[in-house]
């Protein structure tokens, strides 16, 4: 049996970030750019005022206070999409509004609010800084700077800068196709009375959610008894995604056909079987540029794997920087008394508590529990063989996204 991270390493070895395409801006939500995005322009594009009020020369108010105003000519105003073209010289001033071109000659702006109007004059009762309540060309972004990196997701405040700087169309890595084949002829679907000795299938749901978590393409969920010839057909069919996740038959049963057909139908097995709990019947192969997962049957088993070798996967697929989310450092408020020979990530309750994470560990960890799954936001790590972990000590934790009471 690998060790986590041997078989992690022998993953992301084998995950080649899918090919790049150019996709319309307002689909581009939840994918990675496949390239850096460089700023064509400054921005702002050009000098203009911050507030609505009046375009001056600081200069000209150098003096002014309460007691002694200072009159300045009013020339006309200046609005959004105006070319601002009007140029001034001491003693004007122009009306101007938020987002309006500066005009040539001016190099301040005045706020509505403190000033009066006198005919056609305006009067300025203080002194104002040079370039105060301007905006100047790119003073924010400027041109040929990396706005946003390859590998970042693509998200509302991203989709604004491209936007911004034209890009009708975004660089990123082309969907991931998957593939979900629950196996098992114990199950029945959720629209389904079990009989004893049977259960509804959830795992395609989950993992179809999770799936979904990471913007990628559901493009086959089947359920299907262990019957080989059955198994055979539905595999085919699930091999021609990008990645294929089958949920059962991975361990040593009699009726655990799954791991052999895959074999038999030239999936290369990198890895089976792996020191880590729950889940250590896990399968990782491929059959050509397709990834294949084999989970095993038990819903937090396979929620667990998914989040520490699947879910890496299908990031890296898409070429993102941020693989996983990342470990955190948290307080234990529950000892936890028995360990295990294998590496085992307890599922848990992250919380924040006078600025520093507390975990506590949920009573039931078995790997068939489906409550665990809704009752934590975390996975803590406790190594193999560890000593028992008394309560306060820190310990690595991974956060979840699972939103809990």
């Amino acid at each position: 049996m690998l060790d986590y991270e041997d078989a992690k390493a022998l993953v992301f070895e084998n995950v080649i970030a899918l090919e790049k395409w150019l996709c319309p801006l307002n689909e581009s939500q939840g994918l990675a750019l496949s390239e850096d995005i460089l700023a064509p322009h400054g921005m702002p594009l050009f000098d203009n005022s911050a507030v609505d009020g009046y375009a001056v020369q600081a200069a000209d108010l150098a003096t002014a206070s309460k007691d002694n105003p200072v009159r300045l000519e009013k020339l006309g105003y200046i609005s959004a999409g105006d070319t601002g073209e009007e140029q001034i010289v001491s003693g004007q001033c122009v009306q101007i509004a938020t987002g309006a071109p500066l005009p040539p000659g001016a190099d301040t702006t005045v706020m509505k609010e403190d000033i009066e109007l006198d005919a056609s004059h305006v009067r300025f009762f203080q002194a104002i800084p040079k370039t105060e309540n301007v905006r100047y060309s790119g003073e924010d972004i400027a041109e040929g700077q990396t706005v946003i990196a390859a590998g970042t997701v693509i998200g509302p405040a991203q989709m604004a800068v491209l936007a911004t700087f034209g890009f009708a169309e975004v660089p990123v890595r082309r969907v991931p196709k998957i593939s979900i084949v629950s196996t098992g002829s114990e199950l029945v679907d959720v629209e389904q009375n079990p009989q004893t000795g049977q259960i509804r299938e959830s795992n395609r749901y989950m993992l179809a959610g999770m799936v979904k978590q990471e913007s990628c393409e559901v493009v086959k969920m089947s359920m299907v008894p262990d019957i080989p010839e059955i198994l055979k057909q539905e595999f085919e069919e699930a091999l021609q995604a990008d990645v294929a996740m089958v949920s059962g038959g991975m361990s040593v049963g009699d009726k655990d056909f799954a791991k052999p057909l895959l074999k038999e139908m030239g999936v290369e097995e990198i890895f089976w079987k792996i020191k880590f709990k729950p889940g250590k019947p896990l399968f990782f192969g491929r059959r050509g540029k397709t990834l294949v997962f084999g989970l095993p049957g038990n819903p937090a088993s396979s929620y667990v794997l998914f989040e520490e070798f699947v879910r890496p996967a299908l990031r890296q697929l898409m070429g993102r920087k941020i693989l996983e989310e990342e470990m955190v450092k948290a307080r234990l408020d529950e000892a936890i008394l028995k360990t295990h020979k294998r590496l085992h990530f307890m599922r848990g309750i992250l919380h924040v508590e006078n600025g520093e994470y507390h975990v506590r560990p949920l009573n039931f960890q078995g790997s068939h529990s489906i409550g665990s799954l809704v009752e934590s936001n975390a996975l803590i790590r406790v190594e193999a063989n560890s000593q028992a972990l008394p309560k306060g000590c820190q310990v690595s934790v991974r956060p979840l996204l699972n939103e809990i009471d």
